[in-house]
């Protein structure tokens, strides 16, 4: 079953972004890396809130990226009261 992190944080979007960019970037070429794809957002009604959504092909993916070196880093360089919301997507439905 696929799945999808949600993370909230406070900060700046543009550094938010380089952040997750950068991840990419050192995460390139090691297979062990099993996040797929990070869209980063502004909260147009709240703004200084960066949501950032992470893909996985599965719940385990997600486990086992949680735990690379690269993850651990870039979690601990995450802003205080950052939230994270774990979701299991059941199914999706394009439109148009």
């Amino acid at each position: 079953m696929r799945f999808i992190q949600i993370i909230e944080e406070e900060g700046d979007i543009t550094a938010a972004l380089a952040d997750v960019q950068g991840y990419a970037e050192m995460a390139k070429g090691d297979d062990t890396v099993t996040v797929e794809r990070v869209t980063v957002c502004s909260d147009r009604n709240k703004p200084g809130v960066v949501v950032s959504i992470a893909e996985f092909a599965s719940w385990e993916a997600a486990k086992q990226n949680d735990d690379h070196e690269i993850t651990q880093e870039a979690s601990a360089a995450a802003p205080d009261g950052t939230t994270y919301r774990d979701l299991d997507v059941h199914g999706v439905v394009e439109i148009g």
